[in-house]
């Protein structure tokens, strides 16, 4: 299946699942306070805060090395792999028991609460891999059905238990665990099936696991600082109900994020076959489309929300819209960012983020220090966007020989590929 054949469908996909979230926002908006509203947005948070620490970037590293797998190797690097999170999950336990406190204050979640967010993030690993495993295997009509039944199936369980059974925010917090640990379940039943799960340990995949796996660890703090900071902080000097405002602005930010996934899914294997056979132009008239309708679905957001929010939402919720423009912005860069991110996986480059992580944790917390006391919430989403651009900066430096070097490839020849491809060593 061509690429924007795969890219077609796993657009279709992005939407679709999102648009039943969008049909449920007046639910929820109606159904839920301010406050309970933001405790979601805390606990959903706090869970994909998590995930990388789960992962240390399995999926990435499947990816890149998926074109020179052999049947054999693909079964030993995914019976290795597992160990990750088998291992992974008592030391979170641990953490969670000896900093609960903090934590707890932190967030405004208890602390069974945080106990379950550990053990979800080691069902979602099986979930994520069971989704990774589909993409390289270039399946995104399977890929997509179960996209939408995981969807479907988390806020259906999300009415039942917020409707019927009056469980408020707890409601939400069931549907998500007991869709995660369901599709898991398939995912791990998918895994031994196809037999991808031979119980072989191999040392070879597990030292290029933590090799590449490693380096996660402080892009995980620089993600936790860029996406989680900002909702974390403003719940706690401004309260629940104010999270749930920043969070709701950010459910509609997140379409970009959906069109990025939607993108990043096909493209990180075409980027590395096209690479290893030199296709560069392939790639860079690719990206260039690609930005062109970014920026005009960006726009085309800014310009709808407000007639979105004065239709279906609650009128509570109508100041969340003040943070709606900088929390676009910070996806926008975050999605040129991914691209770029792709060169770091394809080039094996993996250390450079332990330069990256430090450089955007030290912005952030600098530009939100110097923020507090100005603009209040906004400063939250104001720092986002910045954190997102300078984060977008440092790699754009880093490779700006390279990217020097497409640009030119790609106005020598024009705004549409030609059947002349030519080489660069990259």
């Amino acid at each position: 299946m061509n690429f924007f054949k795969a890219f077609g469908i796993y657009t279709i996909t992005g939407f679709a699942t999102k648009a039943i979230s969008f049909f449920l926002l007046p639910f929820f908006t109606h159904y839920l306070s301010q406050a309970d509203y933001g405790l979601i947005t805390i606990f959903s948070n706090a869970f994909f805060l998590l995930a990388p620490l789960m992962s240390m970037g399995i999926g990435e590293t499947f990816t890149v090395e998926y074109t020179g797998f052999q049947n054999k190797d693909i079964n030993s690097f995914v019976s290795t792999s597992i160990t990750v999170p088998l291992v992974g999950l008592p030391i979170m336990l641990l953490i969670v028991w000896l900093f609960h406190g903090g934590l707890t204050t932190l967030t405004g979640l208890s602390e069974s609460i945080l106990y379950l967010i550990c053990l979800l993030n080691f069902f979602n690993f099986f979930c994520d891999y069971l989704f990774t495993i589909l993409r390289n295997q270039k399946r995104p009509v399977f890929f997509g059905i179960m996209a939408i039944v995981k969807t479907t199936l988390e806020l259906s369980l999300a009415i039942y238990f917020i409707s019927f059974c009056h469980d408020g925010y707890m409601g939400r917090v069931k549907s998500i665990a007991l869709n995660v640990v369901i599709i898991a379940l398939f995912g791990i039943l998918f895994l031994v099936k196809s037999r991808l799960v031979v119980f072989q340990f191999s040392k070879k995949w597990l030292v290029l696991i933590l090799k590449r796996g490693l380096p996660t660890i402080p892009l995980f703090f620089m993600s936790f600082t860029m996406y989680n900071c900002d909702t974390f902080m403003v719940n706690y000097f401004y309260g629940p109900a104010k999270a749930g405002l920043y969070g709701l602005s950010g459910q509609f930010a997140f379409i970009l994020t959906v069109i990025t996934t939607a993108f990043i899914t096909p493209f990180y294997p075409f980027l590395y076959e096209n690479l290893i056979n030199r296709n560069k132009l392939k790639v860079v008239s690719l990206v260039m489309r690609y930005i062109l309708f970014l920026t005009t679905l960006l726009a085309g957001i800014v310009l709808l929300t407000p007639f979105v929010f004065h239709l279906f939402i609650a009128k509570k919720f109508y100041p969340a819209l003040y943070y709606l423009l900088f929390l676009l912005a910070g996806q926008y860069f975050y999605s040129l960012y991914l691209i770029l991110a792709g060169l770091i996986y394809y080039k094996r480059q993996n250390r450079i983020f332990y330069f990256i992580a430090p450089l955007v944790i030290l912005f952030t917390i600098v530009v939100n220090y110097t923020l507090l006391h100005i603009v209040k919430v906004t400063q939250y989403a104001i720092t986002s966007a910045l954190s997102y651009f300078f984060c977008l900066m440092v790699v754009v430096i880093i490779y700006n020989k390279y990217i020097r070097e497409a640009l030119k490839l790609y106005l020598r020849h024009g705004l549409k590929l030609t059947s002349a491809v030519e080489k660069i060593n990259i």
